[in-house]
């Protein structure tokens, strides 16, 4: 991995992508959005042999004025490395997924979040439903297969698409997220703080997060 390239803010995008942007190589990392610095070191150590998709957690903490739907949540996973192609130009090849989350609730996953719980918070956290785990196993097969041909760069990228909605009209809406990547492991804090507000067109922020139904 080169080396640290900054923070910067999350992107304006069709979905909510608090992501963090990490290559997986020695000594580079690309974050997006509000990463804290103690976060980007130990996500610079991440490497995609290391990631278990089974132990792979996503934890949002938000206020109880945002409701997340839990079927709308997708989890997106992208490799990418650079190719050269004849004539010395480069370009990029890519593997995407987009995994479906199955919310988690019980004790024993949700005591390592315990210190994000509050009056003022909500804490949710998901895994990759289990019928999509072959679909990242394929992913991560094919990228370690590039490997036998160059050993060059590589760029993995997580992205959490959020929908659901906001009670009683209420925006400002402020989120963070963390993710879990091996068992045992901690939960590394990726986006601190962030409005949701900030991530999305306006159009777009209604689509995904309209007012909630009464009752």
């Amino acid at each position: 991995m080169p080396a640290l390239s900054g923070t910067g803010r999350a992107p304006r995008d069709t979905a909510l992508l608090l992501a963090v942007c990490a290559a997986l190589v020695a000594a580079l990392l690309t974050a997006c959005g509000s990463v804290p610095v103690s976060s980007l070191w130990k996500l610079r150590k991440l490497q995609l042999e290391t990631v278990d998709p089974a132990a792979l957690r996503a934890a949002v903490v938000h206020s109880p004025n945002l409701r997340l739907h839990g079927q709308s949540l997708v989890l997106s996973v992208g490799v990418s490395r650079k190719v050269r192609l004849p004539g010395g130009r480069d370009t990029v090849e890519r593997l995407e997924e987009k995994l479906p989350l199955q919310e988690l609730r019980s004790t024993a996953e949700r005591s390592p979040l315990a210190p994000y719980e509050s009056i003022h918070t909500v804490v949710q956290v998901w895994r990759i439903e289990p019928a999509a785990l072959p679909r990242l196993q394929a992913l991560r097969d094919k990228a370690l297969a590039w490997k036998a041909t160059d050993d060059g760069p590589r760029e993995l990228s997580l992205g959490l698409e959020l929908a659901g909605c906001q009670k009683n009209g209420l925006r400002n809406q402020v989120v963070s997220t963390l993710m879990r990547f091996t068992d045992p492991g901690e939960y590394i804090p990726l986006v601190r703080k962030i409005d949701v507000a900030e991530t999305m067109p306006a159009a777009e922020l209604q689509r995904r997060f309209p007012d909630c139904a009464a009752g």
